[in-house]
């Protein structure tokens, strides 16, 4: 089992979601005014949780935005980790960790092992499409504020995560497709 290379890929995949459900940032904003606050925004499969410092005085277009930022009706002078959007990602990650030992442990029955790693590697392919759409309308949230602020949008370990476990199963299913062909020509040979 260890031998095939398929194994191997799978094992990265693995490690990739181990990693990604221990609560890796996938993106991250940062929206800065200078002397007045700087608002961090970090995205992980525990949700969308939201840091704000205030540092100076706020005019009345600051607080509105950080109220609608925070949804909050009142402006806090310091917060860390306040959830504003909540849904359970890690259960998601969870299941395709689940989903890809049972592909790596399947590996005598060739034909199951590769439908079970195609449904692995289009999960992760929804995975990393959807990781990806929800960066670009975080970028849609902060791209129309003034000049007076200062954004700066990142992805984070998350993002390669997923995209490491997207690759690795896609190059996993090659692998089992090609055991899977050359025992198909040892049959016709015999």
């Amino acid at each position: 089992m260890i031998q095939r290379v398929q194994s191997l890929y799978l094992i990265l995949t693995l490690a990739a979601l181990v990693v990604l459900t221990l609560g890796q940032d996938v993106f991250e904003s940062t929206v800065v005014k200078p002397d007045a606050f700087s608002l961090h925004t970090h995205a992980n499969v525990f949700g969308v949780q939201k840091d704000i410092v205030v540092n100076g005085t706020l005019t009345v277009e600051d607080e509105t935005y950080i109220k609608a930022a925070l949804e909050k009706v009142d402006v806090p002078q310091e917060t860390k980790e306040i959830p504003t959007f909540y849904f359970p990602f890690f259960s998601i990650t969870i299941l395709l960790a689940m989903l890809n030992v049972v592909v790596l442990m399947s590996y005598k029955n060739l034909k199951r092992q590769l439908r079970l790693g195609r449904v692995l590697f289009v999960f992760n392919l929804l995975s990393f499409i959807v990781s990806v759409i929800f960066y670009y309308i975080l970028m849609s949230y902060t791209s129309d504020l003034g000049e007076s602020y200062v954004v700066n949008n990142t992805l984070g370990l998350g993002f390669y995560c997923i995209a490491i476990a997207t690759a690795f199963s896609f190059l996993a299913n090659i692998g089992i497709r090609r055991d899977l062909r050359l025992i198909q020509s040892i049959d016709r040979i015999r």
